[in-house]
């Protein structure tokens, strides 16, 4: 079985086959069809799925904590005093950072 590239072109199957391999080519790199483009776009839609779980559990969270706080005074007088630094007229407010906490917060930066 020795084969000629003459005997190849001369052949019409080789011609369609040709020019079919041609074709899906062009629809798989040109412009909306592209294969990259698809790529991009499922990256896009795992980070924004991702995201959105993120998000819920956020909501979750908070949910969980705002039911907290709207039925014990208590425990929003300690949200208010720990997230949001607040204090009552006649209090004085330290806050104590250790070493190792600005250490960490200055590699962040």
């Amino acid at each position: 079985m020795n084969f000629k590239l003459t005997d190849i072109i001369k052949n019409p199957k080789t011609k369609y086959i040709a020019v079919l391999l041609l074709f899906a080519a062009l629809m798989m790199f040109s412009s909306r069809t592209n294969v990259f483009y698809y790529h991009n776009i499922s990256k896009q839609k795992k980070e924004l799925e991702k995201r959105k779980q993120y998000y819920i559990d956020e909501i979750k969270k908070d949910s969980t904590n705002n039911a907290i706080i709207q039925k014990d005074l208590d425990a929003a007088e300690k949200f208010g005093r720990e997230k949001y630094l607040m204090k009552r007229d006649n209090e004085d407010i330290f806050i104590i950072r250790h070493a190792e906490d600005s250490l960490i917060k200055n590699t962040i930066e």
